[in-house]
């Protein structure tokens, strides 16, 4: 391999950020983007919902692509996408310039990012992977934990506008640091042998383990986007917290969510992926349940912060744990696989801040409950997978 591991970690940690970067950054900026385009708050916020949706379907495009043509031409074309998406966003005057925009910039940004893991898994194996991709995780993590800081300052000196022109700046960092450092790593193969879209696309969602790996982590990402779709409303209207303590309230979910990433690249080896898949799996589904309590019983902002915190911080244990279990089964369609897990998961996604929306009703039981109901759905899946190892293989590894 012609790059390092650490050069390699950080290019693609960059490349995963870009998501976090475009959802996370314009947060603290929602109530002055609605009262600029004299709209209501909830409908600026739909715009994290035709994000997900339009980076889903930029994975299905991206997914098959690569594993036929290659990772690195896939990556360039998504990310030129982006990049001119972005521009367009400085200059929207309409709550419908804003969400067409935003879905084309997150399709472009779904082309890209979907062979991100795809490319760790063409050059690792076994545990490593979830290793590798922990690493990426821990380093990525920095961008949502700084968007929301960074996105507040920006929005103060110069605008909400000049977010995007960030945004187009970073992609093309990211464009050149692909050019100039990251090798083609799928492996050669006759294109002959390599199943098409549609049949590719039919082996991965027939295999009950892997859809079993995808709906534990999609579940578990929808609670989050859940989260992040009501955060706005929860913490600036409901709590009364000002844009800048907006920033370290969000900010610290992303500091726990490092933490728990930390702590898998140290166990995985240890403990082995799927055991410490339902550990983050059963943690979330506890935090959800106190999330109602708390929400019920008006507990205290404090309280609220701390169990989002966990509910959060938990999917460094879920996330690269279930990609890696799922990847495994598919080292041949790697990126098409990952498309599938980022297809189902920010499809839930969105359609889970669109429920959000529509069940909302001025108090925190709407988000809380959806919340907690994403994660014990998530956990179901993840025993249903320890039920399907079992039964394919006599015993349950970890």
């Amino acid at each position: 391999m012609l790059i390092s591991v650490p050069l390699l970690t950080f290019l693609l940690a960059a490349l995963v950020a870009l998501t976090p970067l475009a959802v996370d950054m314009y947060l603290p900026a929602m109530q002055m983007i609605a009262a600029d385009l004299q709209t209501p708050i909830h409908q600026v916020e739909l715009s994290i919902s035709s994000y997900l949706l339009g980076f889903a379907a930029g994975q299905v495009v991206g997914g098959a692509v690569s594993d036929r043509f290659g990772r690195k031409p896939v990556v360039l074309a998504g990310m030129l996408v982006f990049m001119l998406s972005s521009g367009a966003l400085i200059y929207v005057d309409s709550i419908d310039g804003l969400l067409f925009w935003r879905v084309l910039q997150a399709f472009g940004g779904g082309i890209a990012v979907v062979n991100a893991s795809a490319i760790v898994r063409d050059l690792y194996a076994g545990n490593e992977v979830a290793r590798v991709l922990s690493m990426i995780a821990s380093v990525m993590m920095m961008a949502p934990l700084l968007a929301p800081l960074i996105g507040a300052l920006i929005t103060e000196l110069s605008g909400w506008r000049a977010i995007f022109a960030v945004l187009a700046v970073y992609a093309l960092l990211v464009v050149i640091g692909f050019i100039w450092k990251v090798p083609e790593s799928r492996v050669s193969q006759q294109d002959s042998d390599r199943p098409g879209m549609l049949a590719a696309y039919l082996k991965i969602v027939r295999n009950r383990l892997a859809m079993s790996y995808v709906l534990a982590l999609s579940f578990a990402f929808s609670g989050m986007f859940a989260f992040i779709t009501a955060a706005p409303f929860a913490y600036l209207e409901h709590f009364g917290a000002t844009p800048l303590e907006f920033t370290y309230l969000f900010g610290a979910n992303i500091v726990t969510m490092i933490f728990f990433s930390r702590l898998n690249v140290r166990w995985v080896n240890r403990f082995g992926p799927n055991r410490l898949l339902l550990v983050g799996l059963l943690t979330q589904a506890l935090a959800g349940l106190g999330l109602v309590i708390a929400a019920q019983a008006e507990l205290s902002l404090t309280v609220v912060v701390l169990l989002n915190m966990l509910f959060v911080g938990v999917l460094g244990l879920v996330a690269a744990n279930a990609t890696a279990s799922c990847l495994e089964l598919f080292p041949e369609i790697s990126a098409s696989a990952n498309a599938v897990i980022g297809v189902v998961e920010f499809s839930m996604g969105a359609l889970v801040g669109v429920l959000w929306a529509s069940i909302h009703d001025g108090s925190l039981m709407p988000m809380v409950a959806v919340m907690a109901a994403c994660a014990t759905l998530g956990l179901v899946s993840g025993f249903y997978s320890r039920y399907l190892r079992a039964a394919n293989t006599g015993f349950c590894e970890g």
